[in-house]
């Protein structure tokens, strides 16, 4: 099945290095997975949290900050320790994988990392963006693991992920792609039921294709379930939507 993608094109500097070397992908949403190339790179759960702790910061982070964060019950100087030993049986692929130093840590520059490429989209609204399946939109971000900065980060990142889903829903329409436009925005609604920017977005789309009786039959399902769930009603920008097709 085709899974519509935040971009048309990789860029060249995201599918080689000047060197023509693999590149190191690091995913994040729907399970840890380390890849080079096309290879899956094994990795301890040690090093697996610090590449995703890492990850999930922009920028460098204090060494003493992720020791503690990832080993809360150790002492400084234990944690420390461990902190030392994961990085060292941590993979050497062609690049680095952690830079810093005896301060701080960031994620390699090289790595490919699927929540920065989404948080970028979302931020710069690009035009050209790397491949990110639908799939892995309305992923959730490491799912099983229960470190409480993992459950912190987690609806962080569920949010930004619906927001993904409904730009590109923006953008497939704006192209005229009517079928992958709804195929976003439906995955953005199953994403969160409750989310009336992804309804809305449904009845934009139902309204440009001259389907008033989906354009009801979406408002009707969602008034019910935030009546049923939260005993609210609909907005009245999303109800204005809907009155342009009731009858006079």
């Amino acid at each position: 099945m085709f899974e519509p993608t935040l971009g048309l094109l990789m860029t060249p500097e995201h599918m080689h290095s000047t060197e023509d070397k693999p590149m190191i992908t690091l995913r994040l949403l729907d399970g840890f997975e380390l890849l080079l190339g096309d290879d899956q790179v094994p990795v301890i759960p040690s090093s697996q949290r610090i590449l995703a702790y890492l990850a999930l910061h922009e920028g460098s982070v204090p060494r003493q900050t992720v020791a503690a964060t990832l080993w809360p019950r150790a002492t400084a100087h234990r944690a420390a320790a461990c902190l030392r030993s994961a990085l060292w049986r941590l993979v050497k692929p062609p690049y680095p994988l952690v830079e810093g130093g005896r301060e701080r840590l960031r994620i390699g520059t090289a790595v490919d990392v699927d929540v920065a490429r989404i948080r970028r989209f979302v931020a710069e609204r690009t035009l050209s963006a790397p491949f990110v399946p639908v799939a892995t939109l309305a992923a959730d971000l490491l799912p099983g693991w229960t470190d409480e900065w993992v459950v912190a980060e987690r609806e962080w990142c569920r949010q930004m992920c619906l927001r993904a889903l409904e730009m590109l829903s923006e953008r497939f329409m704006a192209r005229g792609d009517h079928f992958r436009a709804h195929e976003t925005a439906a995955a953005a609604v199953r994403g969160d039921p409750l989310r009336e920017s992804a309804h809305r977005r449904l009845i934009e789309l139902h309204l440009a294709d001259g389907n008033p009786a989906a354009v009801m039959r979406q408002y009707a399902a969602y008034q019910e379930l935030l009546w049923t769930e939260l005993g609210m009603a609909p907005s009245p920008e999303i109800r204005r939507l809907v009155a342009t097709v009731l009858p006079e």
